[in-house]
Parts: C-alpha cells; sequence; structure tokens
C-alpha cells in the first residue's frame, strides 16, 4: 500500500468522536470556498480581464480583446444591437486587415451575386439596360430570353416596374427590381418612341450569358471574351471550330476590359493552342511552395489551321486574361497588340460556411511559363496600339456645373468629346473658354437643349450617351489591328496615326462610359 490507501486506513479505523469533529470543520471549510468563490468572480467580471475567453469559447489569447468589446456593446450600448450584424462586420474587418482588395468576407445575399458573375447564370427576364437622361434604357434584349419573346426591344424606355416609378433611380437599383425567381412575373412600363406609356408582362426565367462571341471581319477571324466563366472553354471552341470551317486564316482573341475569372478555364483555353504536358504557369504558395500547371489534353486541332494569332488587349486586360495572353506569348507565335495590361499576379480562392457566406483569399502568386511575374507591372504589348482620346473621357456627373471661367481636368473631357462628335475646339486644355462656350451652344441647339452655353443636367446626359454611341459604332483600336493584318496599312503608319489621337488625354487614365450598365 501506499501512503495515501494507508491515511484512508488509519480514518476508518478512529472512532466515532473524531468522525464527527470532522464534518463540522469540512462545513465550515466549505463554506469559507464558496463565500471566496464568489468574491473572486466578481473582481474578475468587474475588472473585464478576459471575461469571455473561456465560456465556450476559442481561447487563444489573440481574441480576448476582441469578445470583450462584443461583450460590452452587446450588454451596455443603450439601445438593442443587431448581434449578427456585429458578427458579419467582424469579420469583413478582419479580411479588409490584410489590405488585399482582392480578398474579401461575402454575406449570403454577395456570395449568390458572386456565384452569378462564375456561372454566367441568373433569374430574370434578360436585358442589359443603362441609364440615360435619368432614364431606365434598354441596350438589348439578350437573344432567347424572356424579354425579347415578350418584345422588348432596344431603345425602350422602363418607367415603371410593377406600377412603381423607377424614375432617378440607379441601373443597379432598377435591375435588383426587375429581377426575381424564375417562373414569377414583373410588369414593365414602355415608353417606346413617342408612342404612350404601355405595360408587358413578362415570366422571369433563368439567364445564361454567353462570355465569348465571335464574328468574320474580312476573313479574319474575331473571337472577344469578355468574362472567365464556366463553360467559357467551350465556347471558346466552338468558335475556333467554326472560324477553321470558314478557313479563317488570322484570329483576334480580344481580352480589352475582360477583369478574368476562373483559372482552371484559362489553363483550359490555353491547352486550345498548346499540346499536353507543356507547362502552363507556376504556383507559388506560402512557405515557397511551387506548383507546376501542365495541359492535361491534347490541342485543338482547329487551332494548327490559323497561320497567326493576335490577342488584343488593354489596361483592363487582368488576371485569368494576362494568364493566357502571358502562357501563348511564352510558348507559341502570337502577337500581342493593344495596351499595357493591368497587372494582377496573384490567384484567390474560396472558402464557404454553411450558411451560405464564404470568405475569398489570396492563396498564391502565378508566373508565367517564362516565370515571370506580372503583379503590378503588366504586360507589355508587342505592337502597341493606343486607343482615342475619347475612349477615355471621364464620365461626367449631370449635377455638376461647367461654365465659362472655369478651370478644371472634366473641362478638358468636355473637350476632347465635343470633338470626336464634330465640333471645333481649339485649345485642349482645362481652361472653359470662349471657344468651348460657343461649341456648347451648337451642340444644345442640335440637340434642342436650353442653349445655355454651360454644361449640366440634360446637356451632360446627352453628350456622354452621343459619346458612348460613338465609341460603340468606331472600335479604332479593332479597325487599326485589322488593317494590320491585312496588310493596308504598316506598324509605322498606324502608330503615327495614334500618337496624333492620343495626345490629351494619358493611356493610364483608362474609364469606360458603359459603366453604369446592368443585366436584369
Amino acid at each position: 500500500m501506499n501512503e495515501s490507501q494507508n491515511e484512508l486506513h488509519e480514518v476508518k479505523e478512529r472512532g466515532p468522536k473524531r468522525v464527527n469533529l470532522n464534518i463540522f470543520w469540512f462545513l465550515i471549510i466549505l463554506l469559507s470556498t464558496i463565500i471566496l468563490t464568489a468574491i473572486i468572480t466578481a473582481l474578475s467580471l468587474d475588472g473585464r480581464t478576459e471575461r469571455a475567453v473561456n465560456v465556450g469559447t476559442d481561447t487563444r489569447q489573440e481574441f480576448a480583446k476582441l469578445y470583450n468589446v462584443y461583450d460590452t456593446i452587446t450588454k451596455e450600448y443603450y439601445t438593442d444591437v443587431d448581434k449578427e450584424a456585429l458578427i458579419e462586420k467582424s469579420i469583413k474587418g478582419m479580411v479588409e486587415g490584410l489590405d488585399d482588395p482582392y480578398s474579401e468576407y461575402m454575406s449570403i445575399d454577395e456570395t449568390a451575386k458572386f456565384e452569378e458573375s462564375i456561372t454566367g447564370e441568373f433569374e430574370g427576364i434578360g436585358t442589359e439596360i443603362m441609364q440615360e437622361n435619368n432614364v431606365i434604357v434598354v441596350s438589348s434584349p439578350i437573344k432567347g430570353s424572356p424579354a425579347e419573346a415578350a418584345g422588348i426591344q432596344t431603345g425602350d424606355k422602363i418607367v415603371k416596374v410593377n406600377g412603381k416609378s423607377i424614375e432617378g433611380v440607379s441601373t443597379s437599383e432598377a435591375a435588383a427590381m426587375i429581377r426575381g425567381k424564375k417562373g414569377t412575373e414583373v410588369t414593365l412600363t414602355i415608353i417606346r418612341g413617342s408612342d404612350k406609356p404601355f405595360d408587358i408582362m413578362i415570366k422571369r426565367d433563368k439567364i445564361h450569358i454567353d462570355s465569348v462571341t465571335y464574328e468574320n471581319k474580312d476573313d479574319i477571324g474575331h473571337v472577344s471574351i469578355n468574362r472567365f466563366q464556366e463553360g467559357t472553354t467551350d465556347e471558346l471552341q466552338k468558335f475556333l471550330d467554326k472560324a477553321a470551317e470558314e478557313d479563317v486564316k488570322d484570329i483576334i482573341i480580344d481580352f480589352r476590359n475582360n477583369p478574368g475569372g476562373l483559372l482552371n478555364e484559362a489553363l483550359a483555353m490555353i491547352n486550345q493552342f498548346v499540346p499536353k504536358g507543356e507547362t502552363l504557369l507556376y504556383l507559388e504558395y506560402a512557405g515557397k511552395t511551387r506548383e507546376v500547371v501542365k495541359a492535361q489534353r491534347e490541342l485543338n486541332p482547329s487551332t494548327k489551321k490559323f497561320d497567326n494569332i493576335y490577342i488584343l488587349v488593354n489596361e483592363g486586360s487582368a488576371s485569368a486574361s494576362e494568364v493566357f495572353t502571358g502562357a501563348l506569348m511564352d510558348l507559341t507565335d502570337a502577337e500581342v497588340v493593344g495596351n499595357k495590361t493591368f497587372g494582377k499576379g496573384i490567384v484567390q480562392t474560396t472558402s464557404e460556411f454553411k450558411d451560405g457566406s464564404l470568405v475569398k483569399y489570396t492563396n498564391s502568386k502565378w508566373l508565367t511559363p517564362n516565370e515571370t511575374w506580372v503583379h503590378g507591372k503588366g504586360i507589355e504589348p508587342d505592337f502597341v496600339i493606343n486607343t482615342p482620346d475619347y475612349t477615355r473621357v471621364k464620365y461626367l456627373d449631370s449635377s455638376e456645373v461647367y461654365v465659362l471661367g472655369q478651370e478644371n481636368d472634366d473641362i478638358l473631357s468636355i473637350k476632347v468629346a465635343l470633338d470626336a462628335l464634330g465640333y471645333d475646339v481649339d485649345k485642349f486644355n482645362n481652361t472653359f473658354d470662349e471657344n468651348l462656350e460657343f461649341e456648347v451652344m451648337k451642340y444644345q441647339n442640335k440637340n434642342k437643349i436650353d442653349a445655355s452655353g454651360f454644361v449640366t443636367g440634360e446637356t451632360t446626359e446627352q453628350l456622354m450617351i452621343d459619346l458612348r454611341k460613338h465609341i460603340k459604332e468606331n472600335d479604332t483600336q479593332l479597325n487599326q489591328l485589322i488593317d494590320y493584318i491585312k496588310g493596308d496599312k504598316t506598324k509605322e503608319e498606324i502608330t503615327k496615326e495614334m500618337k496624333e489621337n492620343s495626345k490629351h488625354i494619358p493611356v493610364n487614365n483608362n474609364r469606360s462610359l458603359d459603366e453604369n450598365e446592368s443585366e436584369e
């Protein structure tokens, strides 16, 4: 027997009087312990020292302050608080602490929109809309959509949704009102031309937005890719096969203003042009762990039929667009044309929670097959073709007022816009001079706007509408590339012409006039 067993044995053999005495002292000690515990607990609560840390929570010390702030606010804030909102904001704040614009926490609603961006699918009526003169206007109905079937046309003005006026609302707000679950109905009040308003009832459905378009321009295949979503590779292959069937020899892959998307789609698209086993890119993770990513299947036989491949890029070509461009630049004879790309050389992944929210965070950097990291630098094209000044005009706010004698950068945008539309601007600077006032009055008279000579309200809105239309009808960059491919112009001739048309607004000030468009 050990010592404790001996002691236990000894207590058992002592007489009854000894047992009664131990019970008395036991009660005294027990009472003292209870009182002492109560005092210590009260003192710890009053001191608020890590009081939440050990109560059903993570015991790591770095979270002590977070728990204490949460407890203080939920218990002592002067009104009731939304506890769920506090937690959501805390998570958002933690991710924002990375100081990484590509990492973010998404709520359930935000996650749904994110899923739409990578699948190309949403539930609605299928139109593209934009705001003109404070009115929501249909840019175009999506082919095969419920909107097209119901008779919605380009240029239709939507003035009400389910009887509620949408005058003055933003495109995103209007899209949210028009969208809805598949099978439900929405009634739009439309004004077409000078006709009186009329109603069109449309049953919503699941809408798919294609990410790839194709056109044959003078026997040159122009493939435009606006995003990398699920199925983009299949769409691309379909059009590459079509171009090969048409005996097209020159292909333009257009990534202008393509912000990227799914990395696996970009890799599969590269594999359309390079054979199985080729290194497509390198991924570097924390701790310098490197993964070599190789082509997994044979290249598309159609691509062997093309003599020349041109990749058209600009400042808005980023991420997956650069993965594709960098790989073909390193592995093939493809010629990169346009402006320097954005420069995003990192990759994000997602972690989804049970409630449907998710966190997107950067988990690696990528390098081209030649081990070039483009992050913050972009990809320099083989042949620079700048866009004209008018494509980089700042989108002007119609609530601002621009008058004779003012000086600011927005006035240069007004001058460039009017010049593009055929008006006689003599000095391209940031001063609102008499010449500009005169040309503004000419513009106002032509558009039946009060000829005040200053730019605001309806004048600003109409100017932006007309410039946007001019840009869409005059794709100078693409047309110059086609002239080069056909041999109608030399590189030197194009470079000289572009310098003349791009000397007022810096190329890196790229700004899309279509940024207020939305899909619903």
